[in-house]
């Protein structure tokens, strides 16, 4: 059985251990909070993590990253769960707010 070299084995591991410490490292680490609704609609998970500027971001279900604003937790829960309950149903049926309505 033939032997490699010592100086050959060593370049190879030195070559693996620099190779390995010089890739940047782009693990995303999130922390997963769950909220339920204040008004019994349900509840949502969402991941959270530390953005860009430096300032906590929640993930809304639909992909779409929001700021937090005083806590994540109700952000995400503002925005998903109580959506409508926080910014009132439209009323009379209608299409929504600002729609014009004709009586003659």
């Amino acid at each position: 059985m033939r032997r490699l070299p010592p100086a050959l084995v060593a370049a190879l591991v030195l070559l693996a251990l620099t190779t390995a410490q010089a890739r940047p490292r782009n693990e995303a680490r999130y922390a997963y909070i769950t909220v339920e609704s204040r008004y019994g609609a349900g509840t949502v998970s969402g991941a959270v993590r530390q953005g860009p500027s430096g300032r906590l971001e929640v993930r809304l279900p639909g992909g779409t990253w929001l700021e937090c604003g005083q806590s994540c937790h109700e952000t995400l829960r503002r925005e998903t769960v109580d959506f409508w309950q926080e910014r009132g149903r439209p009323k009379g049926g209608g299409d929504g707010p600002g729609y014009l309505n004709f009586r003659f």
